[in-house]
């Protein structure tokens, strides 16, 4: 036992402030919705007044009218990308850059540079993103603390870096599961009630009640991570073989729903997620991004790549992708599991008090370690003359519910958010009463 405890030690100072640093900066991203609507003025632009039933018309299919408003707002602009807006599906985002930039901002997707938005439902385009916001400066500490929170500021090499500590914080989360019985073991043989022992206690108790909380964290963001590095990979393989199987030429630029209508035959099986427009920036290729055909969120999962030259004779036409590898299967879960099983504001706030309940154990964690006064093995071995009878048992049951309340929303309904709310408040009831009746005795 001695040795788990060194084992949990030394991962424990390599990981902990890491860990702590993306808990605090997961909390605060939890409510970045609500927060960036709040520095609009009080704005959302995916309130219900301006929803859409996407079941009723494809988004996609209003895009050569959002493209000529553009076009007649903005004309010394080109249009890059039309992706539905994240967060508002039916919204069509515009990625557009002045037409004589000779460097592109970096963006993925829909994602980054200068955009407008267009409302079908109104035939307007939406505008605040480009008016001062209330509360500028919360926008910009929302990008740092998600630069922080996903890549630790560092681009590229901090992606690989987030990996291995989410690793070694999950390594750190099990090694200390078999500390759990010999610490409270120690707790009841000692007949007085020190400070250390306190600060002990509260460690024990707020660590063990997050553990499945704070592994499932550590595990899906290591899959992410692991993800997001595989993934690029694969894209620059799909770009390296599109420009030699497309290099003879250079696409003509038709009208969206052209372009659409063109893939879709190509593709008649996927749906499309993301259209890049031919431009110097990408060898006049058009890009588009697919999905699976069945899949609610399809953005989530990047989609494949397929890159074309598509010209006013359809049966000039040229396509390059490769399929997508056989290793991304499940990525979606594994990625709402981390970001998108919270999304009402019960199951924030909730998540929200988990969040805390594992930042108080990281931080006793430190605490301790500080102090210097570690527990002695032959204190953890030796035999306890009051035993403690099913010492697991609760923790157990708190973990099936906390895992449940993971799960449970993924399919997101009223019924299901309801359940989840009420399994991840359970274990906190339980752990609170524990917490107050341990102090008392």
């Amino acid at each position: 036992m001695s040795k788990i405890y060194k084992i949990h030690k030394w991962l424990s100072i390599v990981s902990v402030l890491f860990f702590l640093m993306f808990c605090i900066t997961g909390l605060i991203l939890m409510f970045r919705t609500e927060l960036n609507a709040w520095a609009q003025g009080g704005t959302n632009h995916t309130s219900s007044s301006m929803a859409m039933g996407q079941e009723e018309t494809p988004i996609f299919d209003y895009a050569d009218e959002g493209a000529l408003l553009v076009k007649a707002k903005y004309p010394s602009k080109d249009i890059l990308n039309i992706s539905p807006a994240m967060g508002a599906s039916h919204l069509l985002r515009y990625r557009i850059i002045e037409s004589s930039a000779t460097v592109a901002p970096p963006a993925r997707m829909g994602m980054g540079g200068d955009y407008a938005l267009y409302n079908p439902n109104t035939k307007t385009l939406i505008t605040s993103h480009h008016e001062t916001p209330a509360h500028p400066w919360v926008r910009s500490v929302l990008h740092t603390l998600h630069q922080l929170h996903t890549r630790l500021d560092l681009g590229k090499v901090g992606i690989y870096l987030v990996t291995f500590l989410s690793l070694v914080c999950g390594v750190s989360i099990v090694s200390g599961i078999f500390l759990y019985g010999p610490f409270r073991k120690s707790f009841v043989k000692s007949s007085v009630l020190s400070n250390y022992m306190k600060l002990s206690t509260l460690h024990r108790e707020f660590a063990m009640v997050a553990t499945v909380w704070g592994f499932i964290l550590c595990i899906t963001g290591v899959w992410i991570g692991g993800f997001f590095i595989a993934n690029d990979s694969y894209n620059a393989d799909v770009l390296h073989t599109a420009k030699q199987e497309l290099s003879t030429g250079q696409s003509d630029v038709l009208q969206p729903s052209e372009a659409i209508s063109r893939i879709m035959k190509a593709y008649p099986d996927r749906q499309l997620i993301s259209i890049d427009y031919p431009s110097k920036f990408n060898d006049h290729h058009y890009a588009f991004y697919l999905g699976a055909e069945n899949d609610d969120d399809p953005a989530m999962f990047l989609g494949q790549p397929v890159y074309a030259n598509l010209y006013n004779d359809s049966t000039k036409d040229m396509y390059s992708t490769k399929t997508i590898p056989w290793y991304f299967t499940g990525m979606t879960t594994m990625i709402n599991l981390h970001i998108h099983n919270h999304n009402t504001m019960v199951l924030k706030l909730l998540w929200a008090i988990w969040d805390i309940v594992l930042i108080v154990g990281i931080v006793t964690g430190i605490i301790l370690t500080i102090k210097k006064k570690c527990i002695r093995s032959n204190a953890l071995e030796s035999k306890v003359p009051v035993e403690i009878q099913h010492v697991w048992r609760t923790p157990i049951c708190c973990s099936m519910l906390v895992l449940l309340g993971f799960i449970v929303p993924l399919w997101s309904n009223p019924i299901t958010n309801t359940i989840a709310a009420i399994c991840l408040t359970i274990p906190l009831i339980v752990f609170f009463v524990s917490l107050v009746k341990g102090f008392n005795h």
